[in-house]
C-alpha cells in the first residue's frame, strides 16, 4: 500500500533491507534529538542493538509499519513502526516476579507498557484492537514539514480501515511526538511519569533514582481512538 503526493511517497515496510535502514535512521534521530536519549547518553548503535531492531524483527511480519521517501531523491526520510499490542505482549508478557534487568531504561519503558495494560485500559487486551506505535522519526533535515503527522495519519487510516484496529497506544518522552498524538491525533494522556522521580528496583533488592538530574519532558502513555 502506497500513498503519493507531489513531494513524498509513503510505502509499507515489507522487506528486511528497508526495515533495517529505517531502524538505523530512527536510532540515530533518537540518540541525537530525543531529550531523554541525549540525557541518558544512549548511542545510536546501542538504541539499534538493544531496543529498536530486536523489537522490529519480532513485529515486521505484521506489516503495520511505513516509510516515507523524498520523491526527488528516492531517499527514505521518515518511518513509523507499529504492531498489534496483544501479539507483542504475548511474546513478552509481564512477569512481576522476575528480577529487574540490567538496563534502567528498558525497565522504565516496560513498566509504562505494563501500567497501560493493567491500569489504563478499561477493557481486556484482545487481538487486533490496540495498535502499538513503537517508534516514529523524521530525518533531521526534514523536521518542520509536518511529515511525522502525515505518517501518523496514513498509519491511522490503514490500521482502522484495512486492519480494523480501534485504538492506538504510544508512549513518548519527546515534546513533538506528544503534540502530534495529543493535539494532532486527539489522543488522551494516561499515565505521566517524571523519569527524575522514577525508582529503579534492581534485582538484588536495591533501588535508586538513575535519572535524578533529568529536567526534560516526562514519559507519557497516550491512547488514541482511531
Amino acid at each position: 500500500m502506497a500513498s503519493k503526493n507531489d513531494d513524498y511517497e509513503i510505502s509499507l515496510i515489507d522487506n528486511e533491507a528497508d526495515a533495517r535502514y529505517c531502524a538505523r535512521l530512527l536510532s540515530q534521530e533518537f540518540a541525537t534529538n530525543n531529550p531523554f536519549s541525549v540525557f541518558t547518553r544512549k548511542s545510536a548503535e546501542d538504541t539499534f542493538d538493544t531496543w529498536l531492531w530486536p523489537v522490529i524483527t519480532r513485529v515486521m511480519d505484521e506489516k503495520l509499519s511505513f516509510l516515507m521517501r523524498d520523491r526527488t531523491t528516492n531517499q527514505i526520510i521518515a518511518a513509523i513502526f507499529a504492531s498489534d499490542l496483544f501479539l507483542l505482549w504475548q511474546i513478552d508478557p509481564s512477569n512481576d516476579s522476575a528480577d529487574a534487568s540490567h538496563s534502567p531504561d528498558g525497565d522504565f519503558f516496560y513498566e509504562l507498557t505494563a501500567h497501560f495494560i493493567h491500569h489504563d485500559l478499561n477493557q481486556e487486551l484482545t487481538p487486533n484492537t490496540f495498535l502499538y506505535i513503537t517508534a516514529i522519526g523524521t530525518r533531521f533535515e526534514y523536521v518542520g514539514r509536518n511529515l511525522a503527522m502525515k505518517l501518523c495519519a496514513h498509519l491511522r487510516d490503514y490500521a482502522r480501515d484495512q486492519r480494523k484496529f480501534q485504538y492506538a497506544f504510544v508512549k513518548t518522552t519527546h515534546p513533538a511526538s506528544r503534540r502530534i498524538f495529543v493535539k494532532g491525533m486527539h489522543g488522551e494522556e494516561k499515565a505521566i511519569v517524571d523519569p527524575a522521580a522514577w525508582i529503579w528496583k534492581k534485582g538484588n533488592d536495591d533501588s535508586c533514582c538513575p535519572w535524578k538530574g533529568y529536567v526534560g519532558e516526562p514519559a507519557v502513555n497516550i491512547l488514541v481512538k482511531l
